[in-house]
């Protein structure tokens, strides 16, 4: 794989504050690559790097007319006084393509974070529930799930309220790669905070906003995301829609079951 790089700012790792690196890049719902633009836009954090690589598709996006080639991008905010943390934020337009890519791509991001003194790498990303046990749970807030490499970070995370310890499975991908990644050959902490959705919803600012509580407590950083709402309120009225739908469909294939029944040939 061939990796290439656009540096913007070169900032001197002695000058960041004990930085904590928070991964999001597209996934299911976009749950993890939402909330960290999120974060890239309410804090106006600098734009470090840009990084390319031939594990993205050879296309343009073009985005208003203007076109880009794609690409992952890094970013910095320096924490406020009262704040424990400066943050290196992980963004981009794909996640790699292959089983070797997201290797190569990983380990390449771990190398440029090691570089800056980062000591914590922690993915937000989406916990995929089926439509039944999602819409059961609705209205209620959605749960997120925490995994971690170490039980330190594990407590941090599961302190918080609605959080939910994952007691097994995969997280498969470069969300849940880069921080298994930076824990098992870097010594780092890694960890991942994931969550719950719904497949069929292909932008979940309602549990995106979720994991960014989750995550701002856990760092301490100050966040305002009031500039979610009106999102976060599409989706509900989606949910909505979409459990209406189910409920139909349900009561439909029941009628038909029973007519069935009654069927004497």
């Amino acid at each position: 794989m061939s990796m290439y790089v656009r540096k913007f700012i070169d900032p001197d790792p002695s000058t960041l504050n004990d930085p904590v690196a928070v991964v999001g890049l597209p996934g299911i719902a976009n749950v993890g690559r939402i909330a960290v633009e999120t974060l890239i836009a309410e804090l106006n954090a600098e734009l470090l790097l840009y990084l390319f690589s031939d594990e993205f598709p050879p296309r343009v996006l073009v985005r208003g007319g203007i076109s880009e080639i794609p690409k992952s991008a890094l970013y910095l905010y320096r924490a406020a006084p009262d704040e424990p943390h400066d943050l290196l934020l992980l963004t981009g337009d794909y996640q790699p393509e292959t089983s070797r890519g997201v290797f190569e791509y990983s380990d390449f991001i771990i190398q440029k974070l090691a570089g800056l003194n980062v000591k914590t790498v922690i993915a937000l990303a989406a916990y995929e529930q089926d439509y039944h046990t999602f819409l059961n749970s609705y209205p209620a807030a959605p749960r997120v799930y925490a995994s971690a490499s170490c039980e330190e970070l594990l407590g941090r995370m599961s302190a918080a309220d609605g959080v939910v310890s994952m007691t097994q499975g995969v997280i498969n991908g470069a969300n849940g790669f880069i921080p298994g990644w930076a824990a098992t050959m870097y010594d780092m902490e890694g960890g991942c905070l994931l969550g719950e959705t719904m497949g069929v919803i292909k932008a979940d600012y309602r549990a995106a906003m979720r994991v960014l509580e989750v995550f701002s407590s856990v760092v301490g950083v100050q966040v305002d995301l009031s500039g979610m709402d009106d999102h976060v309120h599409r989706v509900e009225e989606f949910i909505e829609w979409a459990k209406k739908e189910i409920l139909e469909r349900q009561e439909s294939q029941e009628e038909d079951e029973s007519a069935r029944d009654r069927y004497i040939g």
